[in-house]
């Protein structure tokens, strides 16, 4: 174990580049699916214990896309027809958006799992993975230890869960916006849970809130 996960907890500061990434919550119906401008909790903590797993290992991990670098994080939108396999015939069309030039920086909370996790690895995240979607690049920039709390909006989604909130840094929640995120769980099953989402009034650590709010 390194002692340093402990003598100087905190965030593990990576910066993750994909060339497509779409992101977004299950949709049953509907002929047009959005890609989301936000990270959710579950999204990447499913990704990153995908790569890196172990059953008894908690992972804590927050995102927020690079938004002062030129020509990144472009909303294009795919047309895809997916095919009946019983009848062997193409369904009715869908219009998919993602990100294109996706840039982005990953905040994964440190302890003696995760300060062993590599300088730089791959990882697969969001959906349409089986159309060469979501393969991410992660490049370890630096350690950030834990800030003092500010009152601001919250930059991400995580689960209305304290004690998540308090591994985190969310210490105290002022004005919830509530929704649901979906949890995946082992043999393709999941549930959905309750979520703080962006824009709720918290007092927290400065990497969980919106720039222009704790600027």
């Amino acid at each position: 174990m390194d002692k340093t996960s402990i003598e100087n907890p905190g965030f593990l500061h990576y910066r993750l580049e994909a060339d497509a990434l779409c992101l977004g919550e299950r949709i049953r119906l509907g002929l047009f699916r959005p890609c989301l401008d936000v990270f959710t909790y579950t999204g990447l903590v499913g990704a990153l214990k995908a790569r890196f797993p172990h059953p008894y290992r908690r992972l804590h991990a927050v995102g927020r896309f690079l938004r002062d670098e030129p020509g990144v994080n472009v909303r294009e939108i795919m047309t895809f027809s997916p095919r009946d396999r019983q009848r062997e015939v193409s369904v009715i069309p869908l219009e998919i958006e993602y990100l294109a030039n996706v840039r982005a920086e990953v905040f994964i909370l440190k302890n003696d799992f995760t300060v062993n996790f590599p300088t730089r690895f791959t990882m697969r995240l969001g959906a349409m993975k089986s159309k060469g979607f979501g393969q991410c690049q992660m490049s370890r920039i630096d350690h950030v230890p834990f800030s003092t709390p500010q009152d601001g909006l919250l930059a991400v989604r995580i689960p209305d869960d304290p004690q998540a909130h308090n591994e985190i840094g969310v210490r105290k929640v002022q004005s919830p916006i509530y929704g649901y995120l979906f949890q995946p769980e082992t043999g393709g099953t999941g549930h959905y849970v309750r979520a703080l989402f962006e824009g709720s009034h918290v007092v927290a650590d400065p990497i969980l809130l919106q720039q222009e709010a704790n600027s």
